[in-house]
C-alpha cells in the first residue's frame, strides 16, 4: 500500500500569499462558470468549510485542464499534472493544498476550543480601598496540552482526504501518542485506522518505531494492530518474519497472542516451510502440525497446499479442523516411512482424496 508523503513546508511572504489567493479566486470563478461549483459558493467558504473544500479539491484534480491557463509552471510551457512542480506564485500544488487544508483546519480547531474551569483566589478591595475582601472564583480558560496537541497535529495535516479525519484525530489520538507518531500521522487513510493505532500507549508506539525504522508508515496505512504484534518479538526475529513474509508481515504480526505463544516455538527452519500459512492458520491447526518432524512438515505443508489451493486460508482458518480432521491426518503421516519426495506424492494425493469429506465437514460448520 502507498503511503502519503507530506510535502515540503512552506512559509509565504506577502506578496506570495496575494498571488496564492488570486490564483485560486479564478480557478473558483472557472468552475463555477462551467458549473462545477456552485455561484453561491465564496472563498471564505472554501478556506472555512472543510465540505466545500474537499469538494474543491476532488473538482480541481477531476478538471484541472480547465484552468491551464491560471495553473502555470515557474518554467516551462506544459501543463501542471503534479503536485511538486513550482508554480509562478512560488509554491507548488501541494503545497498550495497543505495552506489551504491547514487554514481550514485551524478554524474548525479554533471553533470549538475545550476549555477548563480554573478556580482562582481573588482579593477584591473596595472602591475606598477600606475593606478587603478574599473570595475563589473560577473561570475557563483554553486547555494549555489540548493546544499544544492542536498545534503538533496541525503539522501534518496536508490532504483534502484528511479532512473527514480532523475530528477523529482530536479525540482518539493524546498529544504523547502524536508527537510519538509524528509525520506518520498521514500514512492513517481512514478514522477506523486512528481509532486502531489510538488504542497503544505512547511507549509501545516508541518501540515498535524504533524496532521497524522506515516500515513504521507502511505499517499504519496497512495495519495499525500489527504494532501490538511486534511489540511482543525482539528485533532479530521481527526481521526475520519481515524478510520471510514481506508486506505479509503486518497481517502475521496482526495476530493475537495465543498464536505467537504457539510460533515461539517454531525453529526458523520449520517457520521458513510455513511461509504465508503464518498468517492465517488457527493455532490449534499450527499446534497439529508441528508434532511431525521437519521433513514431514514440509510434507503436511505442501499436500495441504496442493490439496486445497486457495481454499486451504479458509479452511486452515477454522480452529475445529484440528480436531475432528487435522489430527488424524496427522497421525497418518506421522507413521508413514517412506522417502520424503515418494512421501510428497503420495500425501499430496491422500489430500486431495480428502476434498469430498472436508467440503461435506465446511458445510456443517456454517
Amino acid at each position: 500500500m502507498s503511503v502519503a508523503k507530506l510535502p515540503p513546508p512552506v512559509e509565504i511572504d506577502t506578496e506570495t500569499k496575494r498571488g496564492v489567493i488570486d490564483g485560486l479566486k479564478k480557478v473558483l470563478a472557472t468552475f463555477q462558470q462551467a458549473g462545477l461549483v456552485e455561484t453561491a459558493v465564496t472563498y471564505q467558504q472554501v478556506i472555512s468549510d472543510p465540505d466545500v473544500l474537499q469538494s474543491f479539491i476532488k473538482t480541481f484534480q477531476a478538471k484541472r485542464d480547465l484552468v491551464d491557463d491560471i495553473v502555470r509552471a515557474k518554467e516551462g510551457s506544459g501543463p501542471v499534472r503534479d503536485e511538486s512542480t513550482p508554480l509562478v506564485c512560488g509554491v507548488s500544488l501541494g503545497q498550495i493544498q497543505q495552506l489551504l487544508v491547514r487554514t481550514c483546519a485551524k478554524k474548525i480547531f479554533e471553533a470549538d476550543k475545550p476549555m477548563e474551569t480554573i478556580t482562582e483566589t481573588v482579593t477584591k478591595t473596595s472602591m475606598f480601598g477600606l475593606i478587603k475582601k478574599t473570595e475563589q472564583i473560577e473561570r475557563q480558560a483554553v486547555d494549555p496540552v489540548e493546544e499544544r496537541k492542536i498545534r503538533e497535529l496541525s503539522r501534518y495535516i496536508a490532504f483534502g482526504w484528511q479532512l473527514p479525519l480532523l475530528e477523529t484525530y482530536r479525540t482518539q489520538l493524546s498529544y504523547p501518542q502524536i508527537l510519538e507518531i509524528g509525520e506518520d500521522i498521514v500514512a492513517l487513510p481512514t478514522a477506523a485506522h486512528i481509532e486502531a493505532v489510538a488504542r497503544f500507549e505512547p511507549d509501545k508506539l516508541k518501540k515498535v518505531k524504533a524496532a521497524v525504522g522506515a516500515d513504521f508508515g507502511a505499517i499504519l496505512a496497512d495495519r495499525p494492530k500489527a504494532i501490538g504484534g511486534i511489540s511482543v518479538w525482539n528485533r532479530d526475529m521481527y526481521e526475520f518474519y519481515r524478510k520471510l513474509l514481506g508486506d505479509k508481515a503486518w497481517e502475521f504480526f496482526a495476530r493475537d497472542s495465543a498464536f505467537f505463544n504457539v510460533c515461539a516455538a517454531l525453529d526458523k527452519a520449520v517457520a521458513k516451510i510455513f511461509g504465508d500459512m503464518l498468517c492465517y492458520i488457527a493455532a490449534e491447526n499450527l499446534q497439529e502440525i508441528q508434532r511431525l518432524n521437519i521433513d514431514k512438515v514440509e510434507v503436511m505443508v505442501h499436500a495441504l497446499n496442493t490439496g486445497f489451493g486457495p481454499r486451504a486460508r479458509e479452511i486452515l482458518s477454522i480452529p475445529a479442523f484440528a480436531k475432528d480432521i487435522l489430527r488424524k491426518v496427522v497421525d497418518n503421516l506421522l507413521h508413514m516411512t517412506q522417502e520424503k519426495d515418494k512421501l510428497m506424492l503420495a500425501f499430496g494425493l491422500s489430500v486431495k482424496a480428502m476434498v469430498p469429506a472436508v467440503d461435506e465437514w465446511l458445510a456443517k460448520q456454517h
